[in-house]
């Protein structure tokens, strides 16, 4: 029975050492990050407008395999991250509607940052302060044709060359 109970308390003590630092949850300390974005500005082959960002981030504790979350607006975005390039990409659609000329806030918030900002929501306050957070501007939506003005005036060129030189070949044939 001592050695059962031994195999049990040396068992215990290993998945204690395993499972508390996942559950005690790190944090990303000193975050350091460059960001880009883009966002779709043609209305016409379209049907909706879709942004995305994405950013390199590199926190002073070295955290990484953590999920990172994005509020945007009023709605809260998972970030993807690339495991090629290790940067992270939020990406969100609106209709063209909505789609305005506008400066899109992007808070980026780590798995304690964002438990602690669900916490405050449910409660009223929204005191909790993002990872960081990062601004895209959106220029707005252009629905022009696809056939710009220089093309419609290059064919009416083209056709009357072609009027003119059929025309002329018609007159020199009556002669």
């Amino acid at each position: 029975m001592s050695s059962f109970s031994n195999i049990l308390a040396v068992m215990f003590c290993l998945f204690s050492i395993i499972l508390i630092p996942t559950v005690s949850g790190a944090a990303c300390e000193s975050p350091k990050y460059s960001a880009n974005g883009y966002s779709t500005q043609d209305g016409f082959f379209h049907y909706s407008t879709t942004y995305i960002v994405e950013f390199a981030l590199q926190c002073a504790n070295n955290y990484k395999d953590a999920s990172f979350y994005a509020l945007v607006g009023d709605k809260t975005l998972q970030l993807a991250v690339s495991e090629e390039t290790a940067k992270y990409q939020v990406s969100w659609q609106l209709e063209h509607s909505d789609s305005g000329a506008q400066t899109f806030d992007v808070h980026i918030y780590d798995e304690d940052k964002f438990a602690e900002h669900k916490k405050a929501e449910e409660s009223g306050s929204s005191s909790v302060q993002p990872l960081f957070s990062v601004q895209h501007y959106h220029a707005g939506t252009s629905r022009k044709s696809w056939l710009s003005s220089e093309s419609v005036f290059l064919l009416l060129g083209v056709a009357a060359l072609y009027y003119a030189l059929n025309l002329r070949q018609q007159l020199s044939k009556r002669d």
